[in-house]
C-alpha cells in the first residue's frame, strides 16, 4: 500500500485490507505477507517499531489461542488427551488470526510512519468530507482522529512514565499510554491557535490509487 502517492487511497487500502484479511485462508494472507517482508527490508526503524508494538500485545494472543485451541470444534489434536485436546482446526484458526493480526498492525505502523501527518489528516478529511451534509465538523474530527494516528507508532519508542513492574508491558500499560496519547491531541485541536499544525493537501491520485483500493473491494465482496 506505500507505492500509492494518494494519502486517502491508502488509507482506504488500509480498511478494506483489514475487513479482507478476516475472510482469508493462509494462500490470500501469503499474498500480503510478501510485500511485508520487502518493507521490513526497506524501512527497517518503522520494523522495530512494528516488533515493539506487537510484543505489547502478547496477552492478547494468548486470549486467542486458548479460545480457538479449547472452544473451536474440529478433530482432537492429541486423541489421548480427548476432550481436553486442542482441535485440529482451532490450531489452524488461531494461527490465521494471530497472523492477521499481526499483519494489520505491520501495514499500519508503516503507512503511519511513511506518510506525514499532515497527508494523513488530509485524507481522514476526504473521506470523512460527507459527513458534513449531517451537519457533522468532519474536519476538527479529522483532525483528531490524525493527530492520535499519527502518534499511535511511537507508543513504544517514546519515555513512559513509571509503572509497577508487573505492569510494565501488560495490555493495561498499552491502554494507559493510548489515553494519555487521545487526551494530549484532543486538548490540542481545541487550542485557538492550532498553526503548527499543518495539513498537506494529498497528491493527485493515479490509476494504481485507484485500481489498488478497487481490487480489495472486489475481492471482499466476492466472499
Amino acid at each position: 500500500m506505500l507505492v500509492l502517492e494518494n494519502s486517502a487511497s491508502r488509507l482506504l487500502s488500509l480498511g478494506l485490507l483489514t475487513l479482507l484479511l478476516n475472510k482469508l485462508d493462509w494462500p490470500g494472507l501469503l499474498v500480503f505477507l510478501i510485500p511485508l517482508a520487502y518493507l521490513f527490508i526497506q524501512y527497517p526503524k518503522p520494523g522495530r517499531q512494528v516488533v515493539l508494538l506487537a510484543r505489547r500485545l502478547r496477552w492478547f494472543y494468548l486470549s486467542i489461542l486458548i479460545l480457538y485451541f479449547w472452544f473451536y470444534p474440529g478433530t482432537e489434536l492429541f486423541s489421548l488427551m480427548g476432550r481436553f485436546s486442542p482441535s485440529i482446526e482451532g490450531v489452524n484458526e488461531a494461527g490465521l488470526r494471530i497472523t492477521s493480526l499481526l499483519v494489520v498492525i505491520s501495514y499500519s505502523v508503516f503507512l503511519l510512519k511513511l506518510t506525514p501527518r499532515g497527508e494523513i489528516i488530509s485524507a481522514i478529511q476526504f473521506i470523512l468530507s460527507p459527513l458534513t451534509y449531517l451537519g457533522i465538523d468532519s474536519n476538527r474530527f479529522a483532525l483528531r482522529l490524525g493527530l492520535v494516528l499519527s502518534i499511535v507508532p511511537d507508543m513504544n519508542v517514546e519515555q513512559s512514565p513509571p509503572v509497577d513492574d508487573n505492569r510494565r508491558n501488560d495490555l493495561s500499560a498499552v491502554i494507559d499510554k493510548a489515553a494519555v496519547m487521545v487526551k494530549q491531541a484532543d486538548e490540542l485541536t481545541n487550542l485557538p491557535d492550532m498553526s503548527e499544525i499543518t495539513i498537506t493537501n494529498m497528491k493527485r491520485a493515479g490509476a494504481l490509487d485507484i485500481l489498488l483500493p478497487l481490487s480489495l473491494l472486489i475481492w471482499l465482496l466476492s466472499y
